[in-house]
């Protein structure tokens, strides 16, 4: 899955999905979101998606915990990750960025209402979301569509032939990714099912009476994805595995939402389903897989996401054959 991403092989051994996905997941995030072609880009990206990435954005209690503590550790890799990405940007601003095309360098030039800049802080933090929740949350949402492909197979093969009808013989271009409607309809109801962040924080901008409390501006709630995405007076037959529901118009904001809502939504979302939807359909045209025999689902938990348990191990049955394969895409230098 390292050579072409999300395409497992065909050798009879199980494969772990998760781990494949996180891979792949991790070589877009860094190409995409900040090129990784410099000294510094490289050592952000390392840093962020090495395990120990995860610990990178501390609580507020951490300066009362000393610095000994796991969360004092969490403070210092906060400020070594804050002081690569700065140097990064600094660098940039010196050497130009109006050719680049990266997410960084857009940020850079970006503008808010009154033609100011982002200021480093700012940019850091969306920095942060995109490269650590970016490769973290697509590996396992992925994973969860894999399961649901393979606990309903008549799903798998109706995505199956849409993705053959709509790409023919060839790899999935950028003009083919809005057509893959059905595609999309599975995602999202695996996601709906499946959400790998349980909920979302807010803090409250102004007082606010909820089912009858009075919660003071400044207190956090935490909307419940999981229990949102099943409530039967939203979603009838809840626990139903039903692609259906979300074919021919858009859900309602304030019953799905598995990337946040409001105006601090993921900046990620439509990316991550682009992409998600590109590996999907490179994986449905040519491979079929089934189960490890006795394996049995858990939600386990991987750095800030639920993912299958034991990396969702499959085995490749059949490889189907296609006209066209795709160019190899060359290694990244921090990920061979």
């Amino acid at each position: 899955m390292a050579g072409r991403p999300g395409l497992p092989d065909s050798s009879g051994h199980a494969i772990d999905h998760v781990r494949g996905h996180h891979a792949h997941g991790v070589r877009v995030a860094g190409r995409t979101v900040c090129s990784a072609n410099s000294r510094h880009g490289h050592q952000v990206v390392r840093f962020v998606c090495e395990p120990c990435g995860y610990a990178i954005r501390p609580a507020r209690a951490a300066n009362r915990l000393g610095p000994w503590s796991p969360w004092g550790r969490a403070v210092r890799l906060h400020r070594e990750f804050s002081s690569l990405l700065f140097e990064e940007m600094s660098r940039r601003r010196a050497t130009g960025i109006e050719t680049r095309d990266d997410v960084l360098s857009m940020l850079l030039q970006a503008r808010d209402e009154s033609g100011a800049p982002l200021d480093d802080e700012a940019l850091r933090d969306e920095m942060l979301t995109l490269l650590l929740a970016g490769h973290e949350t697509t590996a396992a949402s992925l994973s969860w569509v894999i399961y649901r492909l393979l606990a309903n197979p008549e799903v798998a093969e109706r995505a199956r032939q849409e993705t053959v009808e709509v790409t023919g013989t060839g790899p999935v271009r950028p003009e083919h990714v809005g057509r893959l409607r059905y595609l999309d309809a599975v995602l999202k109801e695996t996601m709906r099912l499946d959400p790998v962040i349980p909920n979302a924080g807010r803090a409250l901008q102004a007082d606010v009476t909820l089912s009858g409390r009075e919660l003071p501006a400044g207190v956090v709630v935490a909307p419940c994805i999981y229990l949102a995405h099943r409530r039967a007076d939203s979603w009838p037959e809840p626990l139903r595995f039903n692609p259906e529901r979300f074919m021919g118009g858009r859900a309602d904001p304030y019953a799905f939402f598995p990337f946040g809502g409001g105006t601090r939504r993921c900046i990620g979302a439509a990316f991550a389903i682009y992409q998600m939807k590109i590996v999907l359909a490179e994986i449905l045209s040519r491979v079929e897989f089934k189960p490890v025999e006795g394996y049995v689902a858990r939600l386990e938990r991987r750095s800030i996401t639920f993912a299958p348990s034991q990396g969702l191990p499959v085995v490749v049955t059949r490889r189907l054959h296609r006209e066209r394969i795709p160019p190899k895409i060359a290694p990244h230098p921090l990920l061979d």
